[in-house]
């Protein structure tokens, strides 16, 4: 044999030999390791691959783990709690606690599968909701921006990966401590998420400061509106005093006031308000406040009907959308007063 060739077949053996070795590693080490479980959970949402996804992520213990963070950070947002209030969550917690991670698990598979988390009807504010869970988790909205890196824990042979993701309501990015344990001889997986309970204390304090700084706008809005419609009810009251209710001037002085004065500014309310941006966590105060807005304007426009066709049924209309509005401004008041952390 020449040279040549011997010297060929020589680099053909070890290039054979380097192939070998490296698929051997690879196959024997590198797919056993934290970091190919990562890499290949990467990859799952990338192909939108549920089953590699759930192979490599332990969804349920991962759910299991979180839930009482998720609890505290879930109903104690909108709502600051005392003891009491508390233990009634607690009690709450166990009891939908598997419908709950049920919802959360097939929410998951959604969001790996299509590549979005489920859409909530319009409206839709059930706890047990996908989205609604998916929100109050602080998932929707939240990105994914890498892996730091991955620490070994040798005496249990347990890894964190250190993931850091940036959450749409906060100004800053926030690094997941994610658990991996060997599943068995063939891969990691993901057990646990270990520094959740921050992320949502993160978020929780987050949403506070928005619905803190909704309620403090809202306030001095709704305190120039009440001052105006004070007004007007003595301006009423001192049209009824000066004449009866059956003389036209009287009347006319009524309907003038309704729809020159009082009809006008719930208007205004309505469109003041409609212009603030509600935090999610406001949005079942805010549409009391709208609705209330709607019944005031159309007790008003009402009145002012009667003034001029005396008719029963245009007042009593009119009386029920008042009623119904004094109603729902005590719930107004009593949800206002929850949402700021005041005594009741």
């Amino acid at each position: 044999m020449s040279m040549w060739k011997r010297r060929l077949a020589a680099f053909i053996v070890i290039v054979l030999l380097f192939t070998g070795g490296g698929l051997w590693w690879y196959f024997s080490h590198h797919t056993k390791t934290p970091e190919y479980a990562m890499q290949k959970i990467t990859e799952s949402l990338e192909k939108q691959d549920a089953d590699t996804f759930f192979q490599y992520v332990d969804v349920d213990a991962v759910l299991d783990h979180s839930y009482e963070a998720f609890m505290e950070g879930a109903v104690t947002v909108e709502t600051p709690m005392n003891d009491e209030a508390k233990a009634a969550v607690e009690s709450f917690a166990s009891v939908v606690k598997a419908p709950l991670l049920k919802s959360f698990h097939d929410a998951i598979r959604t969001y790996v599968t299509t590549g979005a988390w489920p859409q909530a009807a319009e409206g839709t504010e059930a706890l047990l909701d996908p989205s609604v869970a998916i929100e109050k988790a602080g998932l929707a909205g939240t990105t994914f921006s890498g892996v730091d890196r991955i620490e070994m824990h040798d005496e249990d042979g347990t890894a964190v990966a250190l993931v850091r993701v940036h959450p749409q309501e906060t100004d800053e990015d926030f690094v997941l401590r994610v658990k991996l344990a060997p599943a068995d001889d063939v891969h990691y997986r993901v057990t646990e998420v270990e520094n959740y309970r921050d992320f949502v204390a993160m978020i929780a304090k987050a949403r506070r400061a928005k619905v803190e700084a909704y309620l403090q706008e809202t306030a001095s809005l709704m305190a120039q509106h009440e001052t105006a419609m004070r007004e007007a009810e003595s301006q009423r009251a001192e049209i009824l005093s000066a004449g009866a209710l059956g003389n036209d001037a009287t009347r006319q002085a009524l309907k003038e006031l309704m729809e020159n004065t009082i009809l006008p500014d719930w208007q205004a309310r309505k469109a003041e308000l409609e212009a603030i941006d509600a935090p999610q966590a406001a949005q079942t105060l805010h549409r009391l406040r709208l609705h209330i807005c709607d019944l005031r304007i159309d007790y008003a426009e009402g009145y002012a009907a009667w003034m001029t066709d005396k008719k029963a049924a245009t007042i009593r209309d009119a009386e029920t959308k008042l009623k119904q509005a004094r109603t729902l401004e005590q719930e107004e008041l009593f949800l206002t007063k929850r949402m700021a952390g005041k005594d009741m």
